[in-house]
């Protein structure tokens, strides 16, 4: 898998969307949609809102795409769009978040497993994934979205660094701080991803 912070076809394609060629969105957009909405879904909390600020910034991708001057690269220009949007999203909703969020990737497994197996399976996932996201509502938005981007995108603080414009000391010290105040609200979670 190619890194797309840095894979020259991403920036191909945005040069092709500012003359207008639609076929290059959709081709960012099958390349970016998923990690938006994962991104999205972290720091809302929230399926619908995750899906309406994922659908806003691929609006933003095509419409901004004329001020893309290749400075970074077409995924840090995308992510600083994806983040912006996203946390406008959680600024202006005034809805408490929502509880029982049922969303949860299919198991893949040698085995098929029984009815009651799948189903026992699920429902630690999803208490799982509750834990994490309500661990997760502890911490600002800014903190947010940056655990989301070192532990579920697995960014380097330098992609980091690059996306919300602050110096990497700095991001250092507030995944720190972020990490320790989320040790005792998971309790054992090893892998939170």
């Amino acid at each position: 898998m190619t890194g797309w912070f840095v894979d020259e076809n991403d920036n191909e394609l945005l040069r092709r969307c500012q003359r207008g060629d639609e076929a290059a969105l959709d081709a960012l957009v099958g390349r970016y949609q998923d990690r938006v909405f994962r991104l999205a879904w972290r720091v809302l909390g929230n399926a619908a809102l995750a899906e309406d600020a994922t659908a806003e910034t691929l609006v933003k991708i095509w419409r901004r795409c004329g001020q893309y001057q290749a400075r970074s690269g077409a995924g840090t220009w995308i992510y600083q769009i994806a983040v912006r949007t996203i946390l406008d999203t959680r600024r202006s909703q005034q809805r408490r978040w929502l509880r029982g969020l049922r969303l949860g990737p299919a198991a893949i497994h040698d085995h098929q497993p029984g009815p009651q197996e799948e189903m026992s399976r699920r429902e630690e996932w999803q208490q799982r994934e509750e834990r994490v996201r309500v661990a997760l509502q502890a911490l600002p938005e800014s903190d947010r979205v940056l655990v989301h981007l070192h532990y579920f995108e697995d960014r380097t603080l330098a992609e980091i660094e690059a996306i919300l414009d602050v110096p990497k000391a700095n991001l250092k010290m507030r995944l720190a701080r972020a990490r320790a105040r989320l040790r005792p609200l998971l309790g054992g979670i090893e892998n939170v991803s």
